[in-house]
């Protein structure tokens, strides 16, 4: 028998802790993934997490940490949610890292995304000690400040005594698709605690007299008008929404418009997909959007109000029947969007899945006196010039190549850049093989990186894609040596400018001299960058000729990720920006 001294479990000593019983409990809700850096008020809590060191270590079910620098770290949760349907973490210990992490924070609120944010607080002994890093009401204030963004979604740990029905809070707030931030103070949440906090899942639910309603009363008034469906981010969150969503526009003959996110709940072949509108808006799309009056009806599956989808504007339409599963999303006032349509408004309560699955057979042979509706083939009807600078590449030929190109198990991302109007403006249509996704209504740049780490990071069989700008790389780059072995795929849209406010400022101040635009960037050796960073680097030819080798490097990678160099002219516009014209009023500047 061997005499071997074991070593202590100092884990175990632990484990009558608030510290434990939050990864814990978190751990029961099946919430085992966390990206943030260490140290500070962190550390007795991370003590519990096991490392996460690449693709081997996804989806163990062990709770585990990845070292991440904490602006990226921010919007890790959010590419996991996007790619797997499962809810992650982020940890930010006392101080800057808190705001460096709060962009996140943002898009998860504004796009509805679950997501836990533990922050690290001062130990209640310091405080008005001026201690390192000050976060109580004598420093940065932080609490109020996360209450100002959050409200009852900033959870602070306390009091001990507390800590279960905190955690009870935390989980109804998560299952309402919003994200929460778990503030905690360190010396309260070491104290002992008895903690029992089991997962209880959210039904999904279909309200049988909302929907009820809405059969009895949408064939009477939708006869003898024009039906128009508007896809949201909601919709494209069901798993077997496009289907159903092609069966709706058919049964209703129903030409149908989409949000950039909302594409996800589109099928490719839809007849009557007209495109997706405003930012990045295909022609035909923004000519039905603008031409909605009073005589139509619109159907909106969720409902996308932000700026980039709306325009500030509202629906003009004469009756608007809104689906949603969600009781308070982003932009909503009193848990609907009755003030951003001009007609009548009505609510069709329940999952939209479960609800189009009711209602269409009993809409079939109901739906009558249809007027008559033109399927575009070709959504965009704007010449676009295709001469572009010398070593550059024709965006709308590269963009239109790549859309031709995905294949089965992929995923994108697109960041804040030209990419994110330009690439879905030439795609016209999703398409079956990537979904793509987007947190433009905080317009953070550099945030898609992390989404493209939080993806892989939940998913390995997805082939992950990031589009960002050479701006956007500026608030990431230190990042990719800690990315360097998961097999992400980054390209680069570099065209030596803040594209979108360069081009911008053209519409908005003409007049001006273009050194007054501030958007001219450094040039940036980005293979050389990535090379140095552990990651494998190609510059894509301006005549598209290695294309192919790159997306065959990209989909054969296992482990180390690559970085592609796109030259682009800034000077060739793609996808419009109708929010520039808001921009050149004093109404809402």
């Amino acid at each position: 028998m061997s005499t071997a001294v074991r070593p202590i479990d100092k884990t175990a000593l632990d484990r009558s802790s608030g510290n434990y019983a939050l990864i814990d409990t978190l751990r029961k809700w099946g919430i085992t993934f966390f990206s943030g850096v260490n140290g500070g008020g962190l550390i007795h809590v991370t003590k519990h997490l096991e490392p996460y060191l690449g693709l081997q270590h996804s989806g163990d079910s062990v709770p585990r940490m990845q070292t991440m620098g904490e602006y990226v770290a921010g919007f890790v949760p959010l590419g996991y949610y996007l790619a797997s349907g499962r809810v992650a973490g982020c940890l930010t210990t006392t101080g800057a890292a808190t705001k460096l992490g709060s962009s996140g924070i943002t898009d998860a609120k504004l796009h509805n995304i679950p997501a836990v944010y533990v922050i690290a607080l001062n130990s209640t002994l310091s405080i008005g000690r001026s201690p390192l890093q000050d976060v109580s009401e004598h420093g940065m204030n932080i609490i109020p400040q996360l209450r100002a963004e959050l409200g009852d979604a900033c959870i602070v740990i306390d009091d001990i005594d507390s800590l279960g029905d905190r955690l009870e809070l935390a989980q109804s707030i998560l299952a309402a698709s919003k994200p929460v931030a778990i503030a905690f103070h360190p010396d309260i949440l070491s104290k002992d605690a008895d903690v029992d906090v089991p997962r209880r899942e959210r039904p999904r639910m279909l309200d049988q007299i909302d929907a009820d309603r809405f059969v009895n009363e949408f064939p009477q008034i939708s006869r003898g008008r024009r039906v128009i469906i508007y896809a949201g981010a909601e919709a494209a969150r069901c798993p077997g929404i496009t289907e159903l969503t092609t069966a709706l526009s058919e049964t209703l003959q129903a030409p149908t418009v989409w949000s950039v996110n909302g594409a996800n709940a589109i099928s490719s072949d839809n007849p009557y997909g007209y495109g997706y509108i405003s930012f990045g808006g295909n022609d035909e799309a923004m000519k039905l959007w603008r031409s909605i009056n009073s005589d139509d009806v619109v159907i909106t599956l969720g409902f996308d109000s932000g700026e980039y989808s709306l325009n500030l504007g509202s629906i003009p339409a004469g009756h608007v029947w809104h689906f949603t599963a969600w009781t308070s999303p982003y932009g909503h006032q009193d848990g609907d969007f009755r003030h951003r349509v001009d007609g009548d408004y009505r609510v069709v309560r329940g999952d939209i899945e479960q609800t189009l699955d009711y209602v269409l057979p009993k809409l079939r042979g109901v739906i009558t006196d249809r007027p008559p509706v033109n399927l575009p083939k070709d959504l965009n009807t704007r010449t676009i010039s295709r001469q572009v600078r010398d070593g550059c590449v024709d965006a709308i030929a590269f963009y239109s190549e790549l859309h031709r190109s995905w294949r089965p198990h992929s995923i994108g991302f697109d960041d804040v850049c030209t990419a994110y109007k330009d690439r879905q403006y030439v795609a016209q249509r999703p398409h079956p093989s990537i979904p793509f996704h987007t947190v433009h209504d905080g317009s953070a740049m550099g945030g898609a990186f992390g989404l493209g780490v939080g993806a892989r990071a939940a998913d390995p069989s997805l082939h992950t894609f990031v589009f960002s700008g050479d701006g956007c790389w500026r608030l990431y780059g230190g990042a990719l040596a800690e990315a360097a072995n998961i097999g992400m795929n980054l390209f680069i849209i570099n065209n030596g400018r803040y594209a979108i406010v360069d081009k911008g400022l053209e519409v908005v101040i003409p007049d001006w001299e273009k050194d007054r635009y501030h958007g001219v960037l450094q040039n940036i050796d980005f293979v050389a960058a990535a090379k140095a960073h552990g990651w494998d680097g190609y510059r894509l030819r301006p005549d598209l000729g290695n294309l192919d080798e790159i997306l065959d490097a990209c989909y054969s990678a296992k482990g180390q990720s690559v970085l592609v160099d796109v030259p682009i002219d800034a000077d060739q516009v793609l996808g419009l920006n109708p929010r520039l014209y808001n921009l050149t009023t004093d109404t809402y500047l």
